[in-house]
């Protein structure tokens, strides 16, 4: 029975590890590498980057890209 129990226990922290490495690799990187601000809606003089770091509802906007 405590084999079971370790068996199950160790499969679980497997699936944690392996669903918390997929979200990492989602999005390696955020919007304040391109020195972006996280907003509702961008400015018109700023581009869309898309939501790369932001929470939900917000996009990354850039004013510039050098």
């Amino acid at each position: 029975m405590s084999l079971q129990r370790a068996l199950i226990l160790m499969l679980l922290l497997f699936f944690i590890f392996i669903s918390e490495m997929k979200e990492s690799t989602a999005f390696p990187w955020g919007c304040s590498n391109y020195s972006g601000v996280c907003r509702p809606i961008c400015l018109p003089a700023e581009l869309t980057f898309g939501p790369f770091g932001c929470d939900k509802g917000f996009v990354c906007c850039v004013s510039h890209i050098l």
